[in-house]
């Protein structure tokens, strides 16, 4: 009997991925097996003290190439780790700073939405987990990062204003 290996592709990021059969994600803007790797890398960084200090870059630039769509909630998870990548990538600051920006970032919205540019044909999920150590993961993720943040580039002079707007120069 021919056994046949199905796959699919992700909507968000174009990810093809072997077909694992799980349930929808509820991440919209994901297929399954996108999002079962993105929860991996969370895990790992949740639970190794080695990969915590970049796990923001994890949820920017994971949430930032799946755009969910146009409601308040998504312009606003979207906005606000499109803001906190360019103050990683362009201003030097630290990753850890990141949980303690959303939230003064959701607190004092000052973003719109965006339209989401074709964020195929970059780095994914899959090749950060393909990462053997802590130090690889860190430069894999930053190189992620800095792809789907130029991807972006139609909207940075309004990103960097909100930044400006927002006072979260630093």
């Amino acid at each position: 009997m021919n056994e046949v290996n199905s796959s699919t592709e992700c909507v968000g990021c174009g990810l093809s991925a072997a077909s694992i059969n799980a349930p929808l994600p509820v991440h919209p803007k994901a297929s399954a097996e996108c999002f079962a790797l993105y929860t991996h890398l969370l895990a790992r960084s949740y639970q190794d003290p080695a990969y915590q200090h970049v796990h923001q870059l994890i949820v920017d630039a994971y949430n930032t190439q799946h755009p969910e769509g146009t409601d308040n909630r998504t312009i606003q998870g979207v906005g606000v780790c499109l803001m906190t990548l360019c103050l990683f990538l362009e201003n030097g600051v630290d990753p850890r700073e990141g949980p303690r920006l959303h939230k003064a970032m959701t607190q004092n919205p000052v973003f719109t939405w965006l339209k989401p540019p074709r964020l195929h044909g970059l780095m994914t999920v899959a090749d950060i987990v393909t990462a053997t150590d802590p130090r690889e993961h860190e430069r894999l993720l930053w190189e992620w990062g800095r792809q789907v943040w130029q991807a972006w580039a139609p909207h940075h002079h309004e990103i960097r204003q909100w930044i400006t707007r927002g006072g979260y120069r630093t």
